[in-house]
């Protein structure tokens, strides 16, 4: 699965792919997610390809209920 929408060129591979050293240190000073593809660390969940998350992600299909955007990457029980 490839991340093509807009948002991606604010996520750390493509940052990465444009030279944008800066702006990756800004986005990653305080890392609580990490991409499962390439290992980088980002600020926030936003930062990372929804489909690198893979078992970090939350889930909400197994009877968990729902979760906040903010909460997608994060550890989780179940």
């Amino acid at each position: 699965m490839s991340c093509t929408g807009e948002t991606h060129k604010q996520h750390m591979c493509y940052l990465n792919s444009q030279g944008e050293d800066e702006r990756i240190r800004n986005l990653s000073d305080n890392p609580t997610v990490e991409c499962r593809q390439c290992g980088a660390k980002a600020n926030r969940v936003e930062y990372v390809c929804a489909a690198h998350l893979r078992e970090t992600a939350p889930n909400v299909e197994g009877g968990h209920g729902s979760v906040g955007f903010d909460e997608i990457g994060k550890p989780h029980e179940g």
